[in-house]
């Protein structure tokens, strides 16, 4: 016999600052969509296991974000999503570094979604979404 999942939160309203952490990690998984997506097609043409192994990587972070937002949204659980931010602010902090160095130029998409991943981590931190999620 298998136990039920459990129900979502009662009655109550989901807190605005549970719903913007959701927006705002759901804006982190449709960009992490698109690198892996490409990743993964130049891994196929082209025969490139590094791009493909990275288009993967960016898909996984997109599914972490995705599952975390609806964990925290029903009120289950907030750690994956503040572990899939956590780990979003690495990349983006990464690719930054990276534009800088190799290109010389500020990437601005980098530094917006930097700021996007840092906005997840933060607002799961607060103590309105913590109890919500406990």
């Amino acid at each position: 016999m298998t136990t039920p999942a459990p129900a979502p939160r009662g009655p109550g309203r989901v807190p605005p600052l549970v719903v913007a952490a959701v927006a705002l990690a759901g804006l982190q998984a449709l960009f992490c969509l698109l690198p892996g997506l490409n990743g993964l097609g130049l891994g196929l043409a082209g025969g490139s296991v590094v791009a493909f192994v990275v288009g993967g990587l960016y898909l996984v972070l997109s599914a972490a974000a995705v599952l975390g937002s609806v964990r925290l949204y029903r009120g289950l659980d907030g750690r994956l999503l503040t572990l899939a931010a956590v780990a979003l602010v690495v990349v983006w902090s990464v690719n930054l570094v990276l534009a800088v160095v190799l290109a010389g130029t500020v990437d601005v998409l980098s530094v917006l979604l930097l700021g996007l991943a840092v906005g997840v981590v933060v607002l799961t931190r607060k103590p309105e979404v913590r109890t919500w999620a406990a």
